[in-house]
């Protein structure tokens, strides 16, 4: 038995008549009939009664029809969900500076497995995450928040959020730093240090509130600046102690990650935060099994 031969039965069964099924079928009805014929033998019954009224299903060859309809429903939908699978799809994910990393990191482990779905990663500061997700311009965020900071935004109405890691702040530094050896690192140390900060209102409280003494060199909106003036040993930074997980420079001792000697003073929430009005997919919700796989390595 194939799929054409449970075809052709329905075909016959809706005519009424192996001629006119094997017209529309683009068969001859001696082919059409042979192929019948080879079916009942092939399931030991008759699924048609022949005669000069036209040709009608037995109880049997009912059953068998009723069989052949769900089977090909079943192939249709089959066939339907396999062209969804192949079809581009885009998912658009938001993600602070200090985590773009990170989330490059997630999309090549989900890439393995979604190859059909195109990426875009939009680095934004917290205020836009939170207006193109109530705006419906991206499909989730990942960004460090205080727990205040959200629920105080008022934005219930419009956005879910989930904790999905709390990270503490960190020295980030080159192997020309004299801090580069150091096992953790105090507010003193810093002291005439030179530092450079990615520009939010986040990070100028963190420098007045925990590094007064340090010298603020630069900041800026481009973390690749940023790395660069660490890398090449002008100043050194803070980030969070995922900012730089798993970065290649940090594997090969180009750059050190450096926790505060008392992390658990300045910790960080990171959440993802998405429209509740709008129903999260299934390739956004593997994305976020990605990020959170990374930061709990």
């Amino acid at each position: 038995m194939n799929i054409e031969q449970i075809k052709y039965i329905l075909e016959v069964s809706k005519e009424g008549s192996i001629t006119k099924a094997a017209e529309r079928l683009h068969l001859s009805p001696s082919a059409l009939s042979q192929s019948i014929t080879q079916l009942e033998k092939e399931l030991g019954v008759t699924i048609f009664s022949r005669s000069r009224k036209g040709t009608t299903p037995t109880s049997e060859g009912k059953k068998v029809l009723n069989r052949g309809h769900e089977m090909i429903h079943s192939l249709e939908k089959l066939y339907k969900e396999i062209s969804i699978d192949k079809e581009e799809k885009l998912l658009k994910i938001g993600c602070s500076p200090s985590i773009t990393y990170l989330v490059y990191d997630a999309f090549v482990l989900f890439y393995e497995d979604h190859s059909n779905v195109k990426v875009e990663i939009i680095e934004l500061d917290q205020d836009e995450i939170l207006s193109r997700l109530i705006h419906g311009d991206i499909d989730l965020a990942f960004s460090p928040f205080s727990e205040e900071e959200l629920s105080g935004l008022r934005i219930s109405d419009f956005l879910d959020y989930q904790l999905i890691y709390t990270g503490y702040a960190c020295l980030c530094a080159s192997k020309h730093s004299p801090l580069f050896l150091k096992d953790f690192v105090t507010p003193e140390d810093l002291k005439g240090e030179k530092v450079v900060m990615y520009n939010s209102k986040r990070s100028n409280h963190f420098v007045n509130s925990y590094l007064p003494g340090a010298s603020l060199l630069f900041t800026t909106n481009n973390i690749g600046v940023l790395k660069s003036a660490i890398f090449d040993g002008h100043a050194s930074c803070l980030v969070y102690n995922f900012t730089f997980k798993n970065h290649m420079d940090v594997k090969k001792g180009n750059l050190a990650i450096i926790p505060f000697m008392n992390p658990g003073k300045i910790l960080n929430y990171f959440w993802v935060i998405y429209n509740r009005n709008k129903e999260l997919s299934y390739e956004a919700q593997e994305f976020q099994k990605k990020i959170i796989q990374l930061l709990n390595e």
